[in-house]
């Protein structure tokens, strides 16, 4: 799953991180060194879009109850 970045103009920040070497090693096998920061920052987006997808499922779940077997059901017929 891709999903967008953000803007490339946008400043960059550094942090260091904490990866177990077999980790680092296999990205920089597919990536090179200078590749490694756009794999980084795209698994982040991605992470975030899953976080903020759950609390819109959340926020659903609290404001309308969970989804009944019924409308699975359908969902699923169509799907």
């Amino acid at each position: 799953m891709t999903v967008p970045t953000r803007k490339s103009h946008e400043r960059a920040g550094k942090r260091s991180v904490s990866l177990a070497q077999s980790l680092i090693n296999e990205v920089e096998e597919r990536t090179g060194r200078t590749g490694f920061s756009s794999v980084v920052a795209e698994a982040l987006e991605e992470w975030l879009a899953a976080q903020k997808l759950g609390e819109v499922v959340t926020a659903d779940r609290e404001e309308f109850g969970p989804v009944s077997a019924e409308a699975l059901e359908q969902a699923e017929r169509e799907w």
